[in-house]
């Protein structure tokens, strides 16, 4: 069975460009803020989790949550 990602990366034409548009509408990269409050509520210090933060904050992340499975 296929995951997700694997789902997506096999469509093509219309199918992959609606895809697209519908992960688009429904996801954003994190904020700074939001990473370093999420590092925080998993227990990872203050002064980390910014670190770790500032270092990620412009990849452009986005996290999907879910089984994976089609």
């Amino acid at each position: 069975m296929m995951n997700l990602i694997e789902y997506v990366e096999s469509l093509e034409g219309d199918a992959l460009a609606a895809a697209v548009k519908v992960l688009d509408y429904f996801s954003r990269p994190m904020t700074s803020r939001e990473i370093e409050a999420t590092l925080r509520s998993h227990g990872i210090s203050k002064p980390r989790a910014a670190k770790v933060a500032d270092a990620v904050k412009g990849m452009k992340i986005i996290a999907m949550i879910g089984d994976g499975h089609v």
